[in-house]
């Protein structure tokens, strides 16, 4: 699945489609192919934008030809004004296969072996199998793993005796209270909640689940609709079997004394799906992550590269020119034909290609992407750098994403702020017009005028130079 917006990195995403956002200086949808062409998958959907389509299959294309593998690859086009979620995608490829799906997100970076899932979806028969795993904390400097308070957590009710979901929901999509039925706690009393599980939106999913999807039109999102609807089936399905067995031995006592030949209606509820429907996971300690939120895109970059780095293709440092007098920290990437002058640090940071850094550069936990320029005595502590951006000489910027295009102004300051050039305004606002709204007052720094727009998908503030 690699047809999404990005709605929460989209600030990093007004030229590049989410799915080619870099990680570890690699296009992240190349650690979702990557993975299913390890575990010999011959045929492979990719659900793309059709203004996108070009890109992917052009990168795709010389990236599977240079492992030697024979895979085919069907791109299914979603249009780029479609709002289509990832339910509807999957009704546009169940057609053209008749066998079980393995749905991944084009955003999921792991090292699971797929065997284990496929294990547990065919014991238990189950319609669709998902696999969790423990949220990701790089340890603190103290040691200690600490929870992201920005984190949005799944919570998960699951049978103990078999990893059945019994409950799902996301913690922005529950208001004030978790609500679980009687009955259901009366057929599962021991039902365990998990907050510290991510649902890493890798599925298996059966044809029962496609058939009921089909059932269900109004249906569009997998994780938060299809999947409930799912679990409660699965939920009706048990309660109302216990209770037919609880009302033929009922009808069977009363036989004894009264002579009835029907029994009482209230005792049955007749089931819409006449096949089983179970739902299961699958929980792994090996590491997966989810590169969909901004405030961990950094953190994930480092995470990816130090645990996937069999999976990143090697670039070639014969087209760098990289200064002697440069410290390049051990934690750190350089893409290709990038300039780097001297006396320059780089420490736990990416660079992208065709980069050209000044002089007396500092850069710390930052991501630079492809095109761009840092002049000299620059300061980069903790920011993202998108495409084709300049940041001019003598410039500190810390905890801050400079977008596509833009150009930050000599000796100037910025901490915790998105800084947004005019041209990308209508890519930003085309995608966001219904969750922004502007704020009336422009506020004046280096001399020129900056505005500010407050966004639901970020805390973050986004500046654009009029």
């Amino acid at each position: 699945m690699a047809a999404g917006f990005g709605s929460q990195m989209f600030e990093l995403s007004s030229r590049t489609p989410k799915c080619m956002l870099p990680v570890a200086n690699t296009p992240m949808i190349w650690f979702s192919v990557h993975f299913l062409i390890s575990h010999k998958f011959e045929e492979i959907f990719v659900v793309v934008r059709r203004g996108s389509k070009d890109q992917i299959e052009s990168y795709l294309t010389s990236s599977i030809r240079a492992l030697e593998q024979d895979v085919h690859i069907e791109y299914v086009c979603v249009e780029d004004g479609a709002d289509l979620g990832t339910a509807d995608s999957l009704r546009l490829v169940a057609p053209r296969t008749k066998s079980d799906l393995l749905v991944i997100s084009s955003d999921l970076v792991t090292r699971v072996s797929l065997h284990e899932l496929a294990n547990v979806h065919r014991a238990n028969n189950a319609v669709l199998t998902a696999l969790v795993a423990p949220r990701y904390s790089p340890p603190a400097t103290d040691g200690r793993r600490k929870r992201n308070k920005k984190d949005d957590r799944d919570f998960i009710g699951l049978d103990p005796e078999d990893d059945r979901i019994l409950y799902i929901a996301n913690e922005k999509d529950i208001e004030e209270e978790v609500s679980i039925k009687r009955g259901q706690l009366t057929r599962f009393p021991h039902m365990r909640l998990h907050t510290n599980l991510l649902d890493s939106h890798l599925y298996l999913v059966s044809r029962t689940s496609l058939n009921i999807l089909d059932n269900h039109p109004d249906v569009s999102m997998m994780r938060c609709e299809l999947l409930p609807l799912l679990v409660r089936k699965q939920i009706k399905q048990i309660v109302n079997t216990n209770y037919t067995v609880f009302a033929d031995r009922l009808y069977s006592k009363k036989q004894e004394t009264e002579d009835e030949t029907k029994h009482p209606d209230e005792y049955f509820d007749i089931l819409s799906e006449p096949e089983s429907v179970g739902c299961y996971v699958h929980q792994t300690e090996t590491f997966t992550v989810r590169v969909n939120q901004l405030h961990n895109y950094i953190k994930y970059n480092r995470a990816v590269s130090e645990n996937m780095d069999d999976v990143i293709p090697k670039n070639n440092m014969n087209t760098c020119d990289i200064s002697k007098m440069t410290q390049v920290g051990k934690c750190s990437r350089i893409g290709n034909s990038v300039r780097i002058a001297e006396k320059c640090s780089l420490k736990r940071s990416f660079i992208g290609s065709r980069v050209v850094v000044g002089p007396h550069c500092k850069l710390v936990d930052t991501v630079v992407m492809d095109d761009v320029t840092i002049e000299d005595n620059v300061t980069l502590t903790n920011c993202v750098v998108c495409k084709d951006a300049v940041v001019r000489n003598k410039s500190t910027l810390k905890d801050c994403r400079v977008c596509d295009g833009f150009e930050v102004p000599a000796c100037s300051e910025f901490v915790g702020e998105s800084l947004v050039a005019d041209s990308e305004i209508p890519n930003m606002m085309s995608f966001s017009i219904c969750n922004c709204e502007l704020a009336p007052t422009p506020r004046t720094c280096q001399s020129e005028t900056v505005f500010t727009f407050f966004s639901r998908f970020s805390d973050d503030l986004l500046l654009c130079r009029n």
